[in-house]
């Protein structure tokens, strides 16, 4: 064992020397491993060209990370892998690896604080082959795989250095489905392949993997079995990470990654966990998207409108009805059983009822433009709609019935509602309208959405007025979201044979159905309630 010893001590020293700089600093962040499935049922099913290793600066200063070695931990069967429960007399501070990547040497690369660096497989835009609909176009270094299936590259993208694989066919990210795929990041002034060699436990032929010492490296994190996560898959003892992460679905191809959790903000600059136990430290996340951390989801979109300001959300939509559309910020109003909020970034379709899922960043906006301290806020979802999956069918609008004094607080805000026998008064220059109740309450009234034709004539009475609450520069206001939406009170019927009458405006039936012509029977023409004989 001298040799070995010899060897790894010469390495070692070299290791130290440079590395230090980047520990606490350079983290693994993010690791999309498990794969998943081609779109529209294309074969061969399975797909890989989209993995990828994220590696993030995690420190407030600008590091270089040219060198930086990306070492990949051997994934044998259990009876011939050299687990960390191995790393004893010997190889006591190793690791044993399969395949080792270097960022390209020589000029610097350097990585901004709070900034990722993407090295993956296929750099280029996977969204309309594979679930997750990944973009890794913006890659930072890729795999120059000459494998048929890994070959679609990008001549604008560098390429990783292989310094190392067991496999020489193996010119790719080779992980293992599903697991165990541990990595460790090294940066070295001597070459890696130098480091001592051995074949899988318990064989004397096949693949040599790299011994490698784990005391100087700058971070590692160990991949188990998802199906069956256990500490007897670990590749690096306590000492490097004392714990294991997996995806949380069970399944191969499940589309999901591994990232490390958010704990704070510095600024614009997102500070990741790192306690040196990859347990505590990452997360199973969902959403695949490269430079993407602290994804939440919500089941609701009560739960959404609970969430902090700025994050990006997965919000489920279950019958969720899109109630309004506001042209001025191009806003949509959607309300599910729980609550309402404000859906901006996608084009939705008024009257539909929505199913599945939108996934964009959570904006809470103060709508109190004049008063102190403020009255009310508008939560909204700013939806990238590459990421989103959903269903919209037609659907009928029906307003919750409230008074006004129930109508008007935070949370109704953008939900949809009928007051009942209300009055109706001019405000100002007439561009708001005071709706007032049996009790004395008020609230006013504006045509936001602009649904009412010109010269319209809002009644003195309605016996019912459906609108969406919001709060409007100073005060709490209900939107009305339909001409047929404002029923004139009863005592405005006018009786009127149909030879006498002829309209040109609006007309519908108690349905909401837009007529070509008054009918025989009760008629609302711009609001008001007509009987034809």
């Amino acid at each position: 064992m001298k040799k070995l010893f010899t060897l790894l001590f010469v390495f070692l020293a070299a290791l130290s020397a440079s590395a230090q700089d980047l520990q606490g600093k350079l983290v693994i962040g993010k690791v999309f491993y498990a794969g998943s499935t081609r779109l529209n049922g294309a074969t061969p099913k399975n797909y890989l060209c989209h993995l990828y290793i994220e590696l993030y600066n995690n420190s407030a200063e600008t590091i270089d990370v040219a060198g930086t070695y990306v070492a990949m931990a051997n994934t044998d069967a259990a009876a011939n892998a050299w687990a960390a429960t191995d790393m004893v007399d010997d190889k006591e501070g190793m690791a044993v690896f399969k395949q080792v990547f270097q960022i390209p040497a020589g000029s610097p690369v350097l990585m901004e604080p709070g900034k990722s660096l993407v090295i993956t497989n296929c750099a280029i835009d996977h969204s309309e082959i594979a679930e997750g609909q990944v973009d890794l176009s913006t890659a930072d270094f890729e795999l120059k795989s000459a494998n048929n299936a890994f070959n679609f590259h990008s001549e604008a993208v560098p390429a990783m250095t292989i310094a190392y694989s067991a496999n020489a066919s193996q010119d790719y990210i080779n992980f293992v489905n599903p697991g165990p795929d541990g990595i460790a990041l090294f940066k070295a002034d001597t070459d890696i392949a130098n480091c001592a060699k051995t074949y899988p436990k318990g064989k004397e032929t096949g693949n040599e993997y790299l011994i490698i010492p784990m005391a100087n490296s700058i971070d590692a994190v160990d991949i188990v079995k998802q199906k069956t996560p256990s500490a007897d898959d670990k590749r690096f003892t306590d000492a490097y990470d004392a714990g294991f992460t997996c995806t949380a679905d069970p399944n191969a191809f499940n589309c999901q990654a591994v990232a490390r959790k958010v704990v704070s903000n510095d600024g614009s600059r997102k500070v990741l966990q790192d306690t040196n136990n990859s347990s505590e430290d990452f997360e199973s996340l969902w959403n695949v998207q490269p430079r993407v951390y602290d994804v939440k989801e919500a089941a609701t979109i009560a739960e959404f409108n609970a969430i902090e300001n700025g994050k990006v959300v997965k919000l489920a939509l279950t019958d969720a009805r899109v109630n309004a559309f506001n042209d001025l910020d191009r806003a949509y109003y959607v309300e599910d059983a729980s609550g309402a909020t404000v859906i901006k970034g996608v084009n939705l379709v008024k009257s539909t009822v929505l199913n599945g899922y939108v996934i964009g960043t959570k904006e809470i906006t103060d709508v109190d433009y004049v008063n102190v301290p403020s009255q009310a806020y508008e939560h909204s979802l700013t939806v990238d709609a590459s990421w989103s999956a959903y269903e919209a069918a037609e659907t009928e609008l029906m307003g919750t019935p409230m008074t006004i004094a129930e109508a008007a607080v935070q949370a109704n805000y953008g939900r949809l509602v009928t007051l009942s026998d209300v009055e109706i008064t001019q405000i100002g220059n007439g561009l708001n309208k005071q709706l007032k109740d049996a009790a004395g309450n008020t609230i006013k009234a504006r045509d936001l959405f602009g649904i009412l034709p010109d010269g319209y004539e809002w009644p003195a009475k309605a016996t019912s007025i459906t609108g969406v609450v919001l709060y409007y520069m100073t005060g709490w206001f209900l939107m009305p979201i339909s001409v047929e939406a404002i029923i004139a009170d009863a005592t405005g019927i006018e009786t009127i044979h149909n030879s006498q009458f002829t309209v040109k405006n609006s007309i519908y039936n108690l349905q909401g159905i837009r007529l070509n012509s008054l009918q025989k029977g009760l008629n609302i023409v711009n609001g008001k309630k007509i009987v034809i004989k």
